[in-house]
């Protein structure tokens, strides 16, 4: 079977010819993202492995249906790039890998929120400038925190059991509660979580629901001088408000691994020119906001685990007609 890997980073090629040899698909790399105008690219491949930055609308998958293409491999966990309607009317089939490695995206969250308490991006400018004073430089301890993570999904409950290391007080909000979690962070409605919490650590999935989750009335929930942590999905958090609230003294500090209009910037060079979006050239100015380009996820381990199971995805098919992680 002939399947097409789209936005291919050339240091992922050894994995995926490693794990291809138990499969022997006829795989054919792309670097380039798969959109509305390179869609030939896709023509004579029965599978088409993309990641969360193709988004599969209904035109899109028409056009897929009569090119050949039977199955939509996503590497993501995240599934709101898919229109699971259009692929399903078109007879197409898409799988998505719910859990690689969820140590990745939590030890990623512990390092941003570390960075903004100690005030890291400061401590770096101030090095880079050979000036050694540490005015201004007084950081705070998680173990005297109290830290609340919204959404206890394999990533949020492995970020809580985590951070219990640090002994500090942990607060979870989920629709479905976590046994074990319930064991190291205490449950409480979101309201209460973020009026309570030091700091907010975003791990649920983007749904209709949770768009811009954290705005302006959430901001004017939480605790005076609280800290955001998102590294699960860029839009549950309306940006604009955070910056608002940074600006005001709301909120003390923002970390963020995902942000709303990433399109605009993400896995482009944009050195020696200026910055088009406004909004993200703000934030980046300031000095406790931590930015990092969607990499949480971005170790060997799991690298390696999405590619194990997008092929495994698709050798279930083939095999047995059925896929555990068939999206719905």
């Amino acid at each position: 079977m002939k399947v097409l890997v789209t936005a291919h980073r050339p240091d992922e090629t050894e994995i995926f010819e490693r794990v291809n040899q138990k499969y022997h698909y006829e795989l054919t790399f792309q670097t380039e993202q798969l959109t509305e105008e390179n869609l030939e690219l896709a023509r004579g491949c029965e599978a088409l492995c993309i990641n969360a930055g193709c988004h599969v609308t209904e035109q899109f998958a028409r056009r897929l249906k009569e090119m050949g293409v039977r199955y939509i491999l996503t590497r993501a966990a995240g599934k709101d790039h898919l229109d699971l309607e259009a692929i399903q009317k078109y007879g197409l089939r898409s799988a998505n890998v719910p859990a690689y490695s969820p140590s990745a995206i939590s030890e990623h969250t512990i390092l941003l929120l570390l960075a903004v308490l100690r005030k890291l991006k400061t401590q770096l400018r101030r090095i880079e400038d050979q000036y050694f004073f540490i005015t201004g430089l007084r950081g705070r301890e998680i173990h005297d925190m109290t830290i609340g993570v919204i959404g206890t999904g394999r990533i949020g409950s492995r970020t809580i059991k985590d951070l219990s290391g640090f002994g500090c007080s942990l607060l979870a909000c989920d629709q479905y509660p976590n046994a074990e979690t319930a064991k190291l962070a205490r449950y409480v409605e979101r309201e209460e979580l973020l009026k309570s919490s030091d700091a907010v650590i975003l791990h649920c999935p983007m749904t209709a629901e949770n768009y811009h989750l954290i705005g302006e009335e959430a901001l004017g929930r939480m605790k005076e001088g609280a800290i955001l942590v998102n590294t699960a999905r860029g839009e549950l958090v309306d940006t604009w408000a955070v910056c608002e609230a940074l600006k005001r003294g709301r909120l003390s500090g923002f970390a963020m691994d995902v942000y709303e209009h990433e399109g605009l910037t993400q896995r482009k060079d944009y050195r020696g020119k200026e910055l088009d979006d406004l909004l993200l050239k703000e934030l980046l100015s300031m000095d406790n906001v931590i930015f990092t380009s969607h990499t949480a996820f971005y170790t060997d381990e799991a690298i390696s685990s999405i590619i194990e199971t997008t092929l495994a995805n698709l050798n279930e098919w083939e095999t047995t007609g059925k896929c555990q992680n068939e999206t719905r």
